[in-house]
């Protein structure tokens, strides 16, 4: 069984359930899980865990995402793409591209948006793009979304946008955050209906556009390019315990200081959203005596002096 990491490129017009599917099939394992879902008209970063590291994916679904975005002004759809039908059309109108930029800016930080009805978010049991296809609209609480930087990727020849004409931003924000929905709440602010018209997701945490497969590569070579399961929490600190201790917190045990070889920091920045919602502090990737590692544990700074450290999320004993 493969037990790791791979960042996949994902072409528009499959769902991420779709390329899970590809994957589990050429490696021949059904453990495969992705960290967060990316629309099936979009297309870029999609993180797969595969085997043990599965146990992982708690740890890694709040990572910051980075993604690059088109607007197209003029008309809005009901699924807030260009997937779908028209909603609101406006023809005569000429926008400053200054005013669109000012806008633009001015959405870094905390927000509140509500989630489009043509989701994976569950309402009553049920998917709420399954309630959309049957016509059906319920009331969605607006979620807390953070958006790190946003900014155009190119001016424009000229300083005003009309009908059908588009703009191309980046956009770096927390989990949660729904592009194409941001697409339509900006056309809201300028009063002209728009829509996201295109999406590439350019940044999954730690794995970038820099370290994908096409599907097709891994068609020929599934395991090609499988990254370690612990690049995965690198922002978490590291510990080095005996293998005495590696024994006692595989069977469930704490282990106090006298079993630490060597403590180790974070090799990358956190790359969390609102300061990983729901993860406990603490946390840290631990590694037995021979440099193997074994799971995620957590220090306990309550017990006194000399702290103690106790299993947390630890893998399976033939992962080593």
């Amino acid at each position: 069984m493969v037990h790791g990491i791979m960042a996949i490129l994902k072409p528009p017009g499959m769902t991420s359930h779709d390329v899970v599917a590809k994957v589990r099939r050429w490696v021949g394992q059904k453990r495969v899980g992705h960290t967060g879902t990316l629309d099936p008209g979009a297309a870029g970063v999609l993180v797969l865990c595969l085997g043990h590291a599965t146990r992982l994916i708690p740890f890694m679904e709040d990572y910051v995402k980075a993604y690059r975005a088109e607007l197209c002004f003029g008309w809005s759809t009901d699924t807030q793409d260009a997937g779908g039908r028209v909603l609101e059309e406006k023809r005569d109108f000429l926008l400053p591209l200054g005013a669109l930029h000012d806008i633009l800016y001015s959405l870094k930080g905390d927000n509140q948006q509500v989630p489009p009805m043509v989701s994976a978010l569950k309402y009553k049991g049920k998917r709420l793009y399954e309630l959309a296809r049957k016509g059906k609209v319920v009331k969605r609480e607006p979620r807390h979304i953070r958006i790190y930087d946003i900014k155009p990727v190119k001016q424009s020849n000229t300083n005003t946008l009309k009908h059908g004409e588009r703009l191309l931003f980046d956009i770096t924000c927390s989990k949660g955050t729904y592009v194409r929905t941001l697409c339509h709440d900006i056309g809201t602010l300028i009063e002209i209906p728009s829509h996201m018209s295109f999406l590439l997701r350019t940044r999954v945490g730690p794995w970038g556009l820099e370290h994908v497969s096409t599907l097709e590569a891994l068609e020929d070579n599934p395991t090609h390019q499988v990254f370690a399961m612990e690049q995965g929490i690198a922002h978490l600190p590291g510990v080095s315990v005996t293998q005495e201790g590696a024994l006692m917190l595989s069977q469930g045990a704490q282990i106090s200081k006298r079993h630490v070889q060597e403590v180790m920091p974070p090799e990358i920045e956190a790359f969390y959203a609102i300061g990983g919602a729901g993860i406990p502090e603490g946390l840290l990737r631990v590694f037995d005596g021979d440099n193997r590692f074994i799971g995620v544990g957590r220090r306990l700074d309550a017990l006194g002096p000399g702290w103690k450290i106790q299993p947390f999320r630890m893998l399976p004993q033939e992962a080593k």
